[in-house]
């Protein structure tokens, strides 16, 4: 018998009749605070799943299904979760310090402010048809996001300093005020890229010395 008990109160929120937690069926519960920190949570559901505040960090996820669960604000720092599925789930505010999600589906998935810092993202889908795919105010710095899906991704103001964008499709994406580096789109996929990035914004602020006199 596992017990899911909260992160702070103890509470115990769930218990599965199982010796481990791989491929459990966890789809639609209630599970926010949840305490899952480090388990092996390899090819588990998650499906509509409420996982708002929970402690992911360093769990084993890969396989793993989110579609339209919702992490908001959760922790999942240094979680192995290549190849997972988090089609039209909610992870605004989620916390994922160099954590790996190489090969993870994101379509519509929702991560305004959420903190990718130095995370693996390779090859992941990130690929969107309209607005539900919003990762406005995301922090990607120094994340790696070489091969990824991002076509028509809404990433207004997110943070991609240093991010690695070799090969990544940014067709048609929304880059509005987001800090990169123009020469990090050298060797991706940008045609029809829309809005200009805080850098080329600030340079266009600037004023040419004449047109401070008169």
């Amino acid at each position: 018998m596992i017990e899911i008990k909260h992160r702070t109160s103890g509470q115990v929120l769930h218990r599965v009749d199982a010796d481990s937690l791989e491929g459990a069926v966890l789809s639609g519960l209630k599970l926010a605070g949840a305490n899952l920190a480090g388990m092996n949570l390899t090819k588990a559901n998650f499906r509509s799943t409420d996982l708002r505040q929970a402690d992911l960090s360093k769990a084993t996820l890969h396989g793993a299904t989110f579609y339209e669960c919702s992490l908001a604000f959760a922790t999942m720092d240094g979680v192995e979760c290549t190849g997972a599925d988090f089609t039209e789930a909610t992870l605004e505010g989620t916390h994922a310090h160099n954590a790996n999600f190489s090969g993870s589906v994101f379509r519509y998935a929702r991560l305004p402010h959420c903190d990718f810092t130095g995370s693996k993202l390779a090859k992941c889908d990130m690929s969107v048809s309209d607005s539900r795919g919003n990762f406005s105010n995301a922090d990607m710095s120094e994340a790696d996001l070489r091969g990824a899906k991002m076509e028509g991704a809404v990433l207004r103001y997110a943070e991609l300093t240093k991010a690695k964008l070799d090969g990544a499709n940014l067709l048609k994406a929304d880059l509005t005020h987001a800090n990169y580096n123009p020469q990090q789109l050298h060797n991706a996929r940008a045609t029809g890229v829309v809005g200009r990035s805080k850098l080329e914004a600030m340079k266009k602020q600037r004023r040419s010395w004449w047109q401070f006199w008169g």
